[in-house]
């Protein structure tokens, strides 16, 4: 299913091939400028806040992933802190299309920790993206790629009829007979009721799509963002989601974790 869609992106939604020499913030921002990337995290967070240790980029923890494309405007260096600004937009399917929602402000912060920025600024571009909108879409987690990208209509349609479930600490697809499964049910389902007045304060209405993982737990361990509708109000329902608690899904009687998509209404 994913394949289908990623021809019809434009060009402008390819990264270009790492550049070397990419060594002060100047150079990584002539790079990077106004191309579409994908994050290797998945981050649908307004700040996104890296530690580099050893070569590495170790992510502070996120409140919701999501499929988009990140748009970078400046880079710059700021005491130990190197600064990625641009804008973030949702990819969804509309008309069969892939198609990028309303863009909202972004920003990707690196704390270097001592590490020379000489050294950190020519791995920044393969350590945080993917090298293409199409990787993006393809590396995506087995257990969600058949949500997203989500389409806009919310009519959704599953390429495989499976359901994907956590067991044994590895995902398993189910198949065809789903009759030994139950599905997640909530015990305590959390009311946002700043949610509503945000919207009218800013003049917004729609709907917000979330997809929680729900562990054997019942608690809710990861959330994507599927259908945003702004930032402020996509973080405030995704706070509000992950404090929901649930009855897990239960295979054969045994709690398993599982996916639960969530439509939340925005007057």
């Amino acid at each position: 299913m994913k394949t289908i869609w990623i021809c019809l992106l434009a060009a402008t939604m390819l990264l270009a091939r790492p550049v070397m020499g990419q060594t002060d913030a100047a150079a990584l921002e002539t790079v990077l400028h106004g191309k579409a990337l994908g994050l290797l995290s998945y981050s649908a967070d307004s700040v996104v806040k890296f530690t580099y240790v050893d070569g590495k980029l170790i992510q502070d923890p996120l409140l919701m992933h999501g499929l988009g494309a990140f748009f970078p405007d400046t880079v710059r260096q700021k005491g130990s802190k190197i600064l990625i600004e641009g804008q973030f937009s949702t990819l969804v399917l509309s008309s069969g299309k892939l198609a990028p929602m309303e863009k909202l402000p972004m920003r990707i912060e690196v704390e270097l920790q001592g590490a020379s920025p000489a050294v950190v600024f020519p791995k920044l571009q393969s350590l945080l993206f993917f090298p293409s909108i199409k990787a993006a879409i393809d590396g995506l987690p087995e257990y969600v790629s058949d949500f997203l990208p989500y389409p806009f209509d919310g009519k959704l349609q599953s390429a495989c009829h499976c359901v994907h479930v956590f067991q044994d600490g590895k995902w398993i697809k189910l198949q065809g007979d789903f009759s030994k499964l139950t599905a997640p049910t909530f015990i305590k389902k959390v009311e946002n009721p700043k949610l509503n007045q945000m919207a009218i304060d800013a003049k917004i209405s729609g709907t917000i799509t979330l997809v929680y993982y729900v562990a054997d737990s019942g608690r809710v361990d990861e959330l994507w963002l599927a259908k945003p509708l702004s930032m402020e109000l996509d973080e405030s329902a995704a706070r509000t989601g992950r404090d929901n608690i649930f009855n897990p899904a239960t295979l054969e009687g045994k709690p398993v974790g599982s996916i639960l998509i969530q439509t939340v209404p925005v007057n």
